[in-house]
């Protein structure tokens, strides 16, 4: 059998070797695409830890006691190892070594200075091994249980500490602790200089190598730092019970250890640490202490939308390649037939038919297949994904299932079997049992968008999300087939009318099409379903992450701070790019007359900020938002505050937020004549303008706060989450169309050497060669208009049918983003996609054109 299988191989070589590149292909991007999406998300997850993450515990003990259960290094090194034995999996895996310390609570040091100063005196081992000593000497105090309070304890210092405060080797500090009635005295004995202070070490202890400010109350900053001390300083800070030390072990995240399949155990297993750690009985009261748990919440959030909007795409992609690849195996099948159905007239048995069917079929694929997972991950673009080897053993097993059904076919007999019997699709009359089966794939596709939208959130990772999008596109293409003939015969009428022949010959030409010539329509359906799905919620997103950057800046830029004068106004107005400045006026804890409960009034000049805002209500008066709806009611009412002369206002509408205050907080917008005249009173200036810079509007007013809504802009759509997002989209929809396309090509060159052959005759009526190519573009744009147009109102349709699934709010600041119709770059590249396809239909033609008298012969029909 290997000879005449070799022959049919090699007659048979243009549609294997087309079946071969497609699966090698579809195998590669099976490959590529999840594990660059899965790449990305653990990126997401490591972005969305940040730097300086860790797991602390932490205790605060009185002095005696703590030095009773905390002796020396020895008792803090056990407890290291206590608290990592009991870190859950998930978090021993992403945390490093424990870094234990000791700090005492905030001294203020006696003395005269500029600013008051804030010391923390700190016993921690681990910043001594990271620094070396610049000046003096380390500090060494006397061993335990020698000396009494009022002994000096020795330090050091930082060099950048040092340098700003004054300070020097020798010099004495007088330390006060709040309700510690003994002071502390110190002295410094030593500077000392990191190794390396970019090093992860130091980023949660600055004070450590630096002043930081911090207030202190009624506007005052202080110079706040940390002292270094020794395990003798720390016993000697322990001999004052009332002196509350704070014990803390670390453990620093490794953002490299965390992707995104181990955030949401590591959510569960911080509750479960907690739980652990205040359950130990022979230690002070610890708790458990970090940024990790908001951090992970958000990107859980982010991660479920991601999948959501991702799934629907890939399973569209994922059908689009399938589908593909049958059509390839069901040609293939095509040119075989005569083949099968000669064997089976000689007496072969099915068995015997397998082997030629089947075997090239295997031969083809199995490979390719296996050589597109191996190019695949030689990319190395990201972890393997079981999904990709599920996909393409599915690919495979249903490609040579296509072939089974081939030979299946010829049960009934021989050359009978493949010959006088047409398939015309405009005359094709459908069996019960396909009716049957497009009424159940109808059904399915709505009970599983009832699904869907019946589970609201929780379905946005459900497998059946995925596969809504292809189940609506199969029903969708189930009826467009069903009303294709009829669509063609009431053209027919109308085109038969008409003056010239090409158009009513290419329709005659697509309704003698058999079924294989119109399964292009399914592929092409569900790939531009996809991509318009795709377009639809990229548009959506950015649409929902401009409105949010509005509603949080309120204009092109914002600046806050103290009162702004007229003169402070014409700065900012003569900054090059600004087209406008609107000031307004915020006064905080206003009442109502006999109502304590506070609220916030702004004043601004709404019609002036309505020509550079947009939503900006048309309308003069009082806005009140709808929490101070409640607490204020809906008549006129006196407003107050010291500082500032009662108002008399009435509400002439309500406003849900206002740039600059939390949503929901209780705000009332008035006009900005009411608090011209306040003084000392915070105000705000709202810039409109292009290409603004942040540091020239600072320089126009010095001290201010400036935000740019373009860098809040920049910062939603820079999520890393956002970029894999916008990422896949666009690979989907390239990858989408080009499968697309040769899905178009595979049946215009499959079908070209029987369709020249008919246009040869027409050539030897008079065709032209222009006509001719008129003609192939009539013949394939039936197919082409009524898959697009269909496909492309269902993509349009797939955001809302899904919405409760695909809630994009996590992008958006909280914003909903409502389904929007896809700019001009998705309808360009829409155009130039059908464009493609009719001059691929040209080009064809202008291949397999050949002379009349060449390509027919005397006596043929």
């Amino acid at each position: 059998m290997r000879g005449p299988l070799l022959r049919l191989a090699r007659a048979q070589w243009a549609p294997l070797v087309a079946l071969a590149a497609l699966t090698a292909v579809s195998a590669l991007l099976a490959t590529v695409l999840p594990a660059r999406i899965a790449a990305g998300y653990d990126r997401a997850a490591a972005s969305a830890v940040g730097t300086g993450a860790d797991v602390r515990v932490e205790g605060r003990s009185g002095g005696e006691t703590g030095a009773r259960m905390i002796p020396g290094m020895a008792a803090m090194t056990t407890n290291s190892l206590a608290w990592q034995e009991l870190l859950p999996p998930s978090l021993r895996g992403a945390v490093g070594e424990p870094e234990p310390s000791v700090t005492s609570g905030r001294m203020t040091v006696a003395g005269v200075a500029p600013s008051p100063r804030l010391l923390y005196l700190g016993w921690d081992e681990g910043a001594f091994r990271r620094a070396h000593i610049v000046a003096g000497e380390p500090p060494v105090n006397r061993p335990s249980g020698i000396g009494d309070e009022g002994d000096e304890i020795q330090v050091a210092i930082g060099r950048e500490y040092a340098d700003a405060m004054g300070y020097a080797p020798g010099d004495r500090l007088e330390l006060h602790e709040r309700n510690v009635p003994a002071p502390v005295r110190v002295r410094i004995t030593g500077v000392y200089e990191a190794d390396d202070a970019a090093a992860p070490y130091w980023a949660p202890r600055p004070t450590l190598l630096r002043p930081m400010k911090a207030g202190i109350g009624d506007g005052v900053l202080a110079d706040v730092g940390t002292a270094l001390t020794d395990a003798g300083g720390y016993t000697m800070l322990t001999r004052h019970q009332d002196r509350r030390l704070t014990y803390s072990w670390r453990f620093p995240v490794h953002r490299g250890a965390v992707d995104s399949a181990g955030v949401a155990a590591m959510a569960d297993d911080l509750d479960a640490y907690r739980t652990a750690v205040r359950g130990r009985s022979d230690l002070f009261p610890c708790e458990v202490v970090t940024p990790l748990d908001g951090r992970l919440r958000g990107y859980a959030d982010r991660l479920h939308t991601a999948r959501s909007v991702v799934g629907p795409a890939l399973g569209g992609l994922s059908a689009v390649a399938a589908g593909v690849l049958l059509l390839a195996a069901g040609l293939l099948g095509v040119r075989l037939r005569p083949v099968l159905g000669t064997m089976r007239a000689r007496g072969a048995a099915l068995r015997q038919l397998a082997v030629p069917a089947c075997g090239l079929t295997v031969l083809a694929v199995v490979p390719s297949a296996a050589l597109g997972y191996a190019a695949g991950r030689l990319l190395d673009a990201g972890p393997p994904q079981a999904a990709s080897l599920y996909a393409i053993a599915a690919s495979v097993l249903a490609v040579v299932a296509v072939s089974a059904a081939a030979v299946a076919r010829e049960r009934g007999g021989g050359l009978e079997s493949s010959a006088g019997r047409r398939d015309d699709v405009a005359a094709a009359r459908p069996s019960r049992r396909r009716l049957v089966l497009d009424l159940l794939l109808v059904a399915l596709a709505v009970i599983g968008v009832v699904l869907v939208r019946g589970r609201g959130a929780a379905a946005g990772t459900d497998p059946l999300v995925a596969a809504v999008p292809v189940l609506l596109g199969a029903a969708l293409g189930v009826l467009v087939l069903r009303a294709y003939p009829y669509l063609l015969r009431a053209a027919g009428p109308y085109l038969r009318r008409r003056r010239g022949a090409v158009a009513f010959l290419g329709l005659a030409r697509a309704g003698r099409q058999g079924l294989a010539g119109t399964l292009p329509l399914a592929v092409l359906l569900i790939a531009t379903a996809v991509a318009g799905f795709t377009a639809t919620v990229g548009t959506s997103l950015r649409d929902g992450q401009e409105r949010a950057s509005w509603a949080e800046v309120g204009a092109d830029a914002r600046i806050s701070a103290g009162p702004v004068d007229d003169a402070a106004l014409r700065r900012i107005r003569a900054v090059r790019g600004v087209t406008g400045a609107v000031p307004a006026r915020v006064v905080t804890n206003v009442t109502a007359e006999g109502d304590r409960v506070p609220v916030t009034v702004i004043g601004v000049d709404l019609d002036a900020y309505r020509g550079i805002a947009p939503g900006v209500p048309d309308a003069s008066g009082a806005w009140f938002s709808v929490s101070a709806s409640r607490l204020l009611g809906t008549d006129a009412v006196t407003l107050s505050r010291p500082g500032l002369d009662p108002m008399r206002v009435t509400p002439a509408g309500r406003i849900e937020r206002f740039p600059g205050l939390d949503p929901g907080s209780a705000f009332v917008v008035v006009p900005y004549k009411l608090l011209a005249e306040a003084k000392g009173f915070p105000s705000e200036v709202f810039v409109a303008g292009e290409g603004l810079d942040a540091e020239a509007l600072r320089a126009a007013v010095p001290g201010r706060d400036v935000r740019l809504r373009q860098d809040v802009l920049d910062g939603m759509a820079g999520v890393p989450l956002v970029s894999v997002v916008h990422g896949t989209f666009w690979d989907v929809a390239l990858a989408g169309g080009a499968y697309g396309f040769l899905a178009v090509l595979l049946v215009l060159v499959v079908g070209a050497r029987e369709r020249g052959r008919t246009v040869a005759r027409l050539r030897a009526l008079g065709l032209s060669r222009r006509q001719s190519r008129a003609l192939a573009l009539a013949e394939i744009a039936p197919v082409l208009l009524c898959a697009v147009g269909a496909g492309w109102a269902l993509g349009l349709l797939l955001p809302r049918i899904i919405g409760p699934a695909a809630d994009l709010r996590p992008y958006t600041g909280g914003f909903a983003a409502a389904a929007h119709l896809p700019g001009a770059p998705a309808l360009l590249g829409l155009a130039a996609a059908l464009l493609l396809a009719a001059a691929a239909a040209a080009a064809v033609d202008r291949a397999a054109d050949s002379r009349p008298g060449t390509a027919l012969r005397t006596g043929d029909p």
